[in-house]
C-alpha cells in the first residue's frame, strides 16, 4: 500500500463520526480515507480478543462490569452504539477477528494491545485475515512489546508513552519497536530528532486540529493518531 508523506491514523475509528472501536467506526474511517485504523484490544472472561478500550463495558455500551469477568456471548448481548447516537442502536463490541475482518485490504490495522496476549493467538488472528506482514501492533506496556517480539519477530511494532523521557528512544530500539508513539503533548522537534537518530519512526495521538497536524507534521512526526481522519486531507487539499 502506497504511503503518502504523513499518514492519517484513525482513533479508534473515525471516533468522532461513529462510536469508538466498532466496525461502523472502522467504515467510516476508511470512507474518509484513513491509511490506518488503530484500535484497542482486551480479552474477554473465556480469552477471546475483543475490542473496547475501557477496563468495563460501562461507558460504551448499555451494560455493566469488567471487560476480563464478561464472556464473549456477554459481549454480544450489548449495544456498544445508541450512547453515540440512536442511529447505532444495535451496534456490538467487535472481536479481533472481526475488526481485521473489516479492515482487511482497506486499511493498516494498527492493533493496541491494553493487556498482555499470547502471541499465538494474536498470529493466527493476522494470519487468518492476510494481516501479519500488514499489521501494526502497539502497547504502553514495555512487557507487552517484548512479548510480542520474542513471539513474532517480522510484526511491525510501536511503543507508546504518554510523557516524553530521554530514554525512549534507546528503549524503543531494545524493545526492538520501529516506531515510538508519543501523546501530542510531549511532541517536540528535539523530541522527535532524537528518534528518528535511534531510527524510529513517531507518530502521535490524538491530534484533531488541522494547526496541529501541521505543526507535528513540520516536525517530522509520521503518523497522526486522530478521531477525524479526514483533518489530513482536508489539510493537503489546502496546500496543492
Amino acid at each position: 500500500m502506497a504511503q503518502p508523506g504523513v499518514i492519517a491514523i484513525a482513533h479508534r475509528g473515525a471516533s468522532a463520526a461513529a462510536p469508538e472501536n466498532t466496525v461502523a467506526a472502522f467504515d467510516e474511517a476508511i470512507r474518509l480515507g484513513a491509511w490506518a485504523v488503530e484500535f484497542d484490544v482486551r480479552l474477554s472472561a473465556d480469552g477471546v480478543p475483543v475490542v473496547i478500550h475501557d477496563e468495563t463495558v460501562n461507558r460504551t455500551t448499555n451494560g455493566q462490569g469488567a471487560v476480563n469477568a464478561l464472556t464473549r456471548l456477554d459481549m454480544l448481548r450489548l449495544d456498544a452504539g445508541s450512547w453515540k447516537h440512536p442511529r447505532f442502536s444495535g451496534v456490538r463490541i467487535p472481536t479481533l477477528h472481526e475488526a481485521l475482518q473489516a479492515i482487511e485490504g482497506r486499511a493498516i490495522p494498527a492493533v493496541e494491545l491494553k493487556v498482555p496476549i499470547d502471541p499465538e493467538l494474536l498470529r493466527s488472528a493476522l494470519e487468518l485475515n492476510d494481516a501479519l506482514d500488514k499489521a501494526v501492533i502497539l502497547s504502553f506496556d514495555p512487557g507487552v512489546v517484548a512479548t510480542v517480539r520474542g513471539g513474532m519477530p517480522g510484526v511491525m511494532l510501536g511503543f507508546s508513552s504518554e510523557t516524553w523521557r530521554a530514554d525512549l528512544p534507546e528503549q524503543c530500539r531494545r524493545l526492538g519497536a520501529q516506531i515510538l508513539v508519543l501523546d501530542v503533548a510531549a511532541v517536540s522537534l528535539n523530541n522527535v530528532s532524537a528518534a528518528h537518530r535511534e531510527g524510529r519512526e513517531v507518530w502521535c495521538y490524538t491530534v484533531n486540529d488541522p494547526g496541529a497536524v501541521a505543526a507535528c507534521s513540520a516536525m517530522g512526526v509520521r503518523g497522526i493518531i486522530t478521531d477525524q481522519p479526514d483533518l489530513i486531507r482536508q489539510r493537503r487539499r489546502m496546500e496543492k
